[in-house]
């Protein structure tokens, strides 16, 4: 696969999310990416790296990505940062395919390369995540990267990419494991570990963790988000194990290809779970037949990453963990692509992309109009609360989805869900209701939407109100805003 059709390949996808974004999402991001850009408007406007003013918490699942964007925000203001940061995700793509494509047109020829690039162009999981705005193409560009360079046994390019790696996101360091597979590739292994102990190479694999240590115990007393420690302190319950074969099944398909796959009709789900596991075992016996060093460790990697989801948090919202999976799942998939004739490959390639194109917009449209009332419903109570001026002394939002509204609202929010409030975690382990947490935090709004309300179920939380009483003085609370299913309540008024 040559330069100038792999350009023309990474242009026609670039195209490809571009109308997306515009067209179909209308630029709409989704709840992760805006609590990342309230960080990155608070860090360019104040300098403090914090989602409320004051309060010195980091709920940012990715460091580097955090600070990328108050770069981004520094650059381009408040007004253009959505689609600068849609723009920089676009970019870091484009860079994934073109090494993509560069190495397996290496290792494994053309027409490989170019059924590789195609899935990673076109198929609608990368294509969705994408529009999102969230960090995974960093991720998965870092990895690949590292990947590269350990190939060449350029050691110390790979150390940097993994020291980077490693602060893009914690489960960085599943990496390190494919590296010294591929880094040791005709030397051995000892050979490699003298080569990492060396004072040079130790320190660019551990400057930027090093970096972000010593930042983060300065400025937040503690290392990991406590966004991560919220998620694995609380209510276990709300998160699938590998206790049970079923949870491990659609583990695999949630991870690899398909986020989405239980909300799907239960023969249909089961049938795609079923078609994903004989794609691994199938890439996996091509890997033990004709695998390269490239294919075989970015496998590895990918039974790695599938293992720390599965066991760690159940991939219960795997739907943000599914690109590096399946990035890597491609690249693994090469001896596969190898083995086809030429013409075949490539009639196969175009097919593949017409096919996938419209399963991304397909997609895309389908999920657009749910993205579109969470960013219209949050949105407009974040609108009315900026309408009626500056903050009071005090005042603050008792809210479980923070992304949206938080982007578009300079109050203090109270996290129900304890990602940037801490202190909300003793409270949520107790079992109380939002009704009783509203009022333990003297809360001066409420923003709940309709559903929770009338199922009497709130995610983040388990129960909206545990009583009559409690439901009878949230329906005397006096109503500012509505826009679709979500509401504003005053609470103190």
């Amino acid at each position: 696969m040559g330069h100038r059709e792999l350009f023309v390949w990474i242009a026609l996808g670039t195209l490809l999310r571009l109308v997306l974004a515009v067209v179909v999402t209308d630029g709409v991001l989704v709840d992760d990416a805006y609590i990342t850009l309230r960080y990155a408007v608070n860090g360019a406007e104040t300098g403090a790296l914090v989602y409320n003013h004051g309060e010195p918490v980091f709920g940012v699942t990715s460091p580097l990505w955090g600070f990328a964007t108050t770069g981004l925000a520094l650059l381009v203001g408040r007004a253009w940062l959505t689609q600068a940061t849609l723009g920089l995700g676009f970019l870091l793509w484009a860079l994934v395919v073109r090494r993509v494509g560069i190495v397996t047109s290496e290792v494994a020829g053309p027409g490989a390369a170019r059924l590789a690039t195609a899935f990673l162009l076109f198929t609608p999981v990368f294509v969705d995540n994408q529009l999102l705005g969230m960090e995974t193409p960093l991720v998965v560009w870092l990895a690949i990267e590292a990947l590269s360079a350990a190939r060449l046994g350029q050691i110390k390019s790979a150390a940097i990419w993994t020291g980077l790696l490693a602060v893009a996101r914690p489960e960085g360091v599943l990496f390190a494991p494919a590296l010294l597979f591929l880094g040791s590739s005709g030397r051995g292994f000892k050979a490699l570990l003298l080569d990492l102990a060396r004072p040079r190479t130790a320190a660019l694999i551990l400057a930027p963790g090093l970096l972000w240590i010593a930042f983060a115990l300065h400025r937040y007393g503690t290392v990991l988000p406590q966004s991560m420690l919220a998620k694995s302190g609380w209510n276990s319950a709300h998160y699938d194990s590998i206790g049970t074969l079923a949870n491990a099944w659609f583990g695999v398909a949630r991870l690899t290809f398909a986020p989405f796959v239980d909300y799907l009709p239960s023969a249909l789900a089961h049938g795609l779970t079923a078609l994903i596991v004989a794609a691994v075992a199938t890439v996996a016996v091509a890997n033990v037949r004709a695998g390269t060093t490239w294919s075989r460790a970015a496998f590895g990697t990918y039974v790695l990453y599938i293992g720390f989801y599965l066991v760690g948090k159940g991939a219960t919202e795997a739907s943000w963990y599914a690109i590096p999976s399946s990035a890597l799942l491609v690249v693994a998939a090469t001896p596969l692509f190898a083995a086809l004739p030429m013409r075949t490959a490539k009639v196969l390639t175009y097919a593949l992309a017409a096919l996938l194109t419209a399963g991304s917009w397909a997609y895309a449209e389908r999920r657009a109009p749910l993205l579109q009332s969470y960013v219209n419903g949050y949105g407009a109570c974040a609108d009315v609360l900026e309408s009626r001026g500056p903050a009071a002394p005090g005042e603050s939002v008792l809210i479980g989805e923070i992304g949206v509204f938080g982007y578009r609202t300079t109050r203090r929010v109270i996290d129900v869900g304890a990602l940037v409030s801490p202190e909300v975690l003793p409270v949520k382990n107790r079992g109380v209701s939002l009704v009783e947490m509203a009022q333990e935090f003297d809360a001066t709004w409420l923003v709940v939407s309709d559903i929770a309300l009338e199922r009497n179920f709130y995610p983040s939380v388990g129960q909206v109100w545990n009583s009559p009483e409690e439901q009878a003085w949230l329906a005397e609370a006096r109503l500012i805003a509505r826009a679709r299913d979500k509401q504003l309540l005053e609470l103190a008024p």
